[in-house]
């Protein structure tokens, strides 16, 4: 059940124009994760015990947002359906991104002379 959801949520999402890769590939993940554990039905329990084997806390907050999306979406048709709490549930807040670096004109001259 969980795999004809899915399948229909990323039709969805590829008919409104999302590429939706990343986000399958983990929904993918999630559905034979619950379906190995028999449930037809997404479960808030089950989303936080798979969230949790992600090895870094933005995998797990990644994860569990994910999940949450494609259970709001199916709840709103099957209340069986249950929503996980929010991301942040599991802390490690939102990703920080480094600052990016602006190379300086003898900085990527250096660089050339490096190079060649």
């Amino acid at each position: 059940m969980l795999s004809q959801d899915l399948a229909r949520y990323v039709d969805l999402k590829h008919r409104l124009g999302f590429k939706f890769r990343v986000q399958h590939t983990l929904l993918k993940s999630f559905v034979a994760f619950a379906e190995r554990h028999d449930d037809r039905h997404v479960q808030a329990a089950r989303v936080l015990e798979w969230a949790r084997l992600a090895p870094s806390p933005q995998q797990r907050r990644n994860r569990l947002l994910t999940v949450r999306r494609f259970a709001l979406a199916l709840s709103a048709k099957d209340r069986r359906h249950e929503i996980p709490p929010p991301a942040d549930a599991l802390g490690g807040g939102l990703f920080e991104r480094r600052l990016p670096h602006i190379y300086a004109a003898d900085e990527i001259a250096a660089l050339g002379s490096v190079l060649n």
